[in-house]
């Protein structure tokens, strides 16, 4: 009886250490342009890209996404350059104990914004995948929009691949499932500035227009 139950006893160890959650870092985009009106539409993009793989990673129970104040505080100290880039990832992602970091660049060359995506394996320094997006700063909302549907079709599908993790973007990987979440991720930003502006009529508007896309 007992040799029987060891090789269950091995399985269910396996599966333990198997589903052992990884810790996940999501840098903000890299920017070097000094305009100000382009930094705050990055601002927005990494607030929407945050927004979209903190919530898709966390939502499988593989990962475990650190917290994004908590990576504020430590870019605070030290500010991320273009030059090494992947080296600075991996080495505040080993300080922050983290398994897999995802980051990025922004580049404007002749009016034109070039995003790209890495997400990157810290134990081996492999990039698992890797996506470049075309498209404007003037449009956040299109280049978030593109960027992100491509990256995480792509992740999915290496997740799946490499880990067995099998993870969906909003919408079943569509594009109006991004557009559904960033229309929804918006109706609430906009419910808390109107209850912060002691608006409780507009928050309430706003927040059962939120409940529509739950």
């Amino acid at each position: 009886m007992l040799l029987r139950l060891i090789p269950l006893l091995i399985l269910f160890v396996n599966l333990c250490f198997a589903q052992t959650a990884k810790v996940v870092t999501i840098f903000p985009f890299h920017f070097a342009s000094t305009d100000l009106s382009e930094k705050a539409a990055l601002e927005e993009l990494n607030g929407f890209f945050y927004d979209l793989f903190a919530g898709q990673l966390a939502s499988t129970d593989y990962f475990e996404v650190v917290d994004r104040q908590n990576m504020e505080a430590l870019l605070g100290e030290v500010a991320l350059q273009q030059s090494g880039l992947t080296e600075q990832v991996l080495q505040l992602g080993k300080m922050k104990g983290a398994e897999l970091a995802i980051f990025g660049t922004v580049t404007n060359v002749a009016n034109q914004t070039f995003l790209t995506m890495k997400i990157i394996d810290i134990s081996t320094s492999v990039i698992i995948k890797a996506i470049k997006q075309k498209g404007s700063l003037k449009k956040p909302d299109e280049l978030a929009l593109e960027a992100g549907y491509t990256f995480m079709k792509g992740l999915s599908r290496t997740l799946q691949q490499r880990y067995g993790i099998a993870m969906l973007v909003p919408g079943d990987a569509s594009k109006e499932g991004l557009k559904h979440f960033l229309k929804g991720r918006d109706l609430i930003q906009q419910a808390v500035i109107a209850g912060e502006g002691g608006d409780d009529k507009k928050q309430k508007k706003f927040r059962a227009e939120r409940e529509k896309f739950l």
